[in-house]
């Protein structure tokens, strides 16, 4: 973004950003990615996030997006809107994992919900920085997929989905398990009386035999459907005394009626489209003196979410379907006006105190910096401006380019 474009996006009057407005977001509706509404779910490493309920988190969250709240961490920003090919637009997220009333966020797990700025479901992201060493999340596009209860399930087929895995809840197991489990089938089988009688008391091999039917034990050291998913979970991987292949059941003390696992059904990725990571760079040693951030307070933004953030409070000021918009704001003297803004996720220790942080502007409408206060003292006190202004305003004018 030139010097120039800039200044335009910061300065101009309310009528003109009415028509850079229309003319961002019809370009945002015309070129953006479709949402499948009819996917059964995602899959998100080894876990599974039913798109029934991730448009439900959507709804929950969306009365949070519209208005910040300074005191909580999510909805947070996504800065990392390529994984969804949007740019120009900012979109949050809100943890997927118990967040079954506002502000509930918990233990928030790995995986996320995203939406827009008007709370619009738009997909599911997990987190792949598991260790927390880098503040930094590293998210992945979860893969959409269809069960076996899908109505059009065999139209997909045809067209080229494929089986990928298995669906238990809320755990996903690939598909690999099931050929894993074949070849211990096949083994027993072949194996004379007294081997057999071994499977029986190894682990991971026949646990039961009858009914025509053999099962075999699968473990995992994680379950997604506990509150510590951190937890051991079994499964039976059925068969026929020929090891054909049956279902799959989760093992479970407290119900003996389980459901068998749903077959899990996925598109095959064209090459350029498989790489999903997150474009943000988390090994990056240099990231607070790039162009591409601004950091005030051991806090780091990036230019383009700055500058997008922007964007969407022009589009508030014109949006006359907001009666209460003065609510989003906070005048803080006759010449300042604050503008709550929504942070990116970090993996940091939470504070008891932690940080808000505000957009400004003059009393001529100018962008006058980024400004923080204390999050308990946003009512009460002033919010000072971080240093570095000048700086800010450069990054900015560059369009956070390298």
């Amino acid at each position: 973004m030139s010097s120039y474009q800039m200044q335009f996006m910061i300065r101009q009057s309310t009528t003109i950003f009415r028509y850079l407005h229309i003319i961002l977001f019809t370009t945002i509706l015309l070129v953006g990615p479709t949402i499948q509404a009819d996917v059964s779910g995602y899959i998100c490493d080894d876990l599974v996030v039913s798109h029934d309920e991730a448009v439900k988190v959507a709804q929950l969250a969306s009365e949070l997006v519209k208005s910040v709240d300074v005191r909580y961490k999510f909805p947070a920003l996504l800065e990392d809107t390529q994984l969804f090919g949007i740019e120009g637009e900012n979109l949050f997220v809100v943890p997927f994992r118990r967040f079954g009333s506002l502000r509930s966020g918990g233990h928030k797990g790995r995986d996320r919900v995203v939406i827009d700025a008007y709370g619009k479901f738009i997909g599911v992201i997990y987190d792949t920085n598991d260790a927390n060493v880098n503040p930094l999340p590293a998210y992945r596009k979860c893969r959409p997929f269809l069960d076996d209860n899908h109505l059009e399930l065999e139209k997909y087929i045809d067209d080229g989905y494929q089986l990928a895995g298995f669906a238990c809840g809320s755990n996903f197991l690939d598909r690999d398990v099931e050929t894993n489990m074949h070849n211990k089938c096949v083994e027993y089988l072949n194996s004379p009386p007294e081997i057999q009688i071994k499977f029986k008391f190894s682990r991971n091999r026949c646990v039961s035999r009858g009914n025509n039917e053999l099962w075999f034990r699968y473990d995992t050291d994680k379950n997604y459907d506990n509150k510590q998913t951190k937890a051991p979970n079994s499964f039976k991987v059925k068969f026929n005394t020929l090891c054909t292949f049956l279902n799959i059941e989760q093992i479970s003390k407290i119900n003996s009626n389980q459901k068998p696992c749903l077959h899990t059904w996925t598109a095959i990725p064209p090459a350029e489209a498989t790489m999903t990571d997150s474009l943000f760079d988390t090994q990056s040693t240099n990231y607070l003196t790039s162009n591409e951030f601004y950091a005030c307070k051991n806090h780091v933004f990036r230019i383009s979410s700055i500058q997008n953030y922007i964007f969407r409070i022009f589009s508030l000021l014109i949006d006359n379907s907001l009666p209460n918009i003065e609510r989003m704001m906070q005048r803080q003297d006759d010449k300042l006006i604050l503008w709550p803004m929504p942070l990116p996720e970090r993996h940091v220790p939470s504070l008891k105190y932690p940080l808000a942080f505000s957009i400004g502007f003059d009393d001529s409408n100018q962008f006058s910096g980024i400004y923080v206060v204390r999050s308990h003292d946003w009512a009460r006190l002033k919010a000072k401006p971080c240093p570095n202004f000048n700086l800010l305003k450069s990054r900015l004018s560059g369009g956070g380019s390298a």
